[in-house]
């Protein structure tokens, strides 16, 4: 039964590199003549190498993909047809094929699927002259892409995606792209401090779903700063019409309005919609020595500040997700210095993530007799097996089995010292043989 599901869900994927082949034309650079002659690598082809790229060289991952055969094409063969591959198409097959595994990530919680929206960057080769992406700092300087990612906590993949520039990143914009374009059910979106909004609430109060959203403190400079509201554990409502106007009647009522300044964002004001009502609540609780607020527009009779408190620690789950992004899947390991390749490469990543994450969360945990620890799959073992798998295909029951071979303890009470270092590039020259 679980060979039957590894081979339904490569189905899909191939299913969906056949779509995007399909029209093709549509993102190439040179519809007219790109990928129209038969060359021995197709438009199929560069998607699934891509997909496969590993932290090599390139020779040897041209190698690889062609299993060292004598014919095999050039380097530069594949660059070449790479290249004529608009970064949309990829953007289009990471989505379809994200719609397509729908049927296989379904998992909700309280009727709600959960998604966390949170940010990672990744630095690329240094460019001064991109204006997006090149960050004045230090004495060089650096360039970097920055991910904004609404992560799927319950079925643990990653929805979607929006690219920034680090030079130019807005993560609440990215936020409020991703909630207008949701077409998935009924959703509870959390995320930190830094999407802290009213034009974020707005947006998701629009959509028609929920949200759990951490706001700073009462006694700092956030929204809550300018309420009356006790300095303890509290859960109250705030009702508020949001307006740019200065009138009389909105300056001598501050428990009534609220006057947004010229450069805060809020999209759902204008000269047609002077005035915006809001509605949502606020939750004050103890954690340690400390306060957290929350932000939601969850009713209380159905979610309690400890209901909420156990949601929103949930969001750690997209922090541990980006660290198997980025080291496990390969990330961090790029094949060009252009950065559209590198975007190429970026969606392929994320695609192979949700794809091992998938089989990974349907696969069966077998261990003998009581174990010190609950074991899950080991996910760097299971992200060698996929590819292989995706590469050759064929003994999905097999690999299924395999993949449940490899274990790893389960130890959520470990701690270790944060060290924070400068991160840069992986560079050419220190790739594995």
């Amino acid at each position: 039964m679980q060979g039957l599901y590894l081979k339904s869900l490569r189905t899909t994927l191939e299913n969906s590199i056949h779509e995007l082949d399909s029209i093709h034309s549509l993102y190439v650079q040179n519809p007219d003549a790109d990928f129209t002659r038969n060359r021995k690598i197709t438009f199929s082809d560069t998607c699934w190498f891509l997909i496969g790229l590993q932290g090599k060289s390139m020779p040897n991952e041209v190698l690889d993909f062609f299993d060292h055969s004598v014919t095999v094409p050039t380097s530069s063969a594949f660059v070449q047809q790479r290249k004529k591959i608009l970064t949309e198409a990829w953007d289009f097959l990471y989505h379809t094929f994200e719609q397509a595994c729908s049927d296989f990530s379904n998992i909700s919680r309280y009727g709600y699927h959960i998604y966390a929206c949170d940010g990672s960057d990744v630095n690329i080769c240094r460019n001064p002259d991109d204006e997006e992406t090149f960050i004045h700092e230090g004495n060089k300087g650096y360039n970097a892409i920055h991910i904004n990612a609404l992560y799927d906590l319950l079925n643990h993949t990653y929805h979607d995606v929006v690219f920034q520039g680090k030079k130019k990143l807005h993560e609440r914009s990215a936020f409020n792209t991703m909630v207008d374009r949701y077409q998935g059910p009924s959703a509870i979106f959390i995320a930190d401090r830094g999407y802290e909004s009213f034009n974020t609430f707005a947006h998701i109060i629009q959509k028609g779903q929920k949200f759990i959203i951490r706001m700073k403190d009462i006694n700092s400079n956030g929204i809550l700063s300018a309420y009356d509201l006790p300095d303890d554990e509290f859960d109250e409502y705030i009702e508020t019409t949001l307006t740019r106007r200065h009138t009389k009647e909105t300056m001598s009522n501050p428990e009534t309005y609220t006057i947004l300044p010229p450069k805060t964002d809020f999209d759902f004001l204008d000269k047609t919609a002077q005035y915006y009502k809001i509605y949502f609540r606020i939750v004050r609780f103890k954690v340690g020595s400390g306060f957290v607020c929350v932000a939601t527009n969850l009713p209380i009779e159905d979610f309690p500040p400890d209901l909420l408190k156990e949601l929103y620690r949930l969001r750690w789950g997209e922090e541990s997700s980006f660290r198997q992004l980025k080291y496990t899947i390969g990330l961090v390991n790029f094949h060009s210095k252009i950065k559209d390749l590198i975007l190429q490469e970026i969606y392929a990543r994320f695609i192979l993530y949700n794809f091992c994450e998938l089989v990974v969360s349907h696969a069966v945990v077998q261990t003998r007799g009581e174990t010190k620890h609950p074991y899950k799959i080991n996910f760097a073992t299971a992200v060698n097996i996929c590819k292989e798998y995706l590469k050759h295909g064929g003994g999905e029951t097999e690999k299924m089995l395999l993949i449940q071979k490899y274990l790893t303890p389960i130890r959520p009470d470990r701690k270790y010292p944060l060290n924070l270092r400068p991160k840069r590039n992986r560079d050419f020259m220190y790739r594995a043989a």
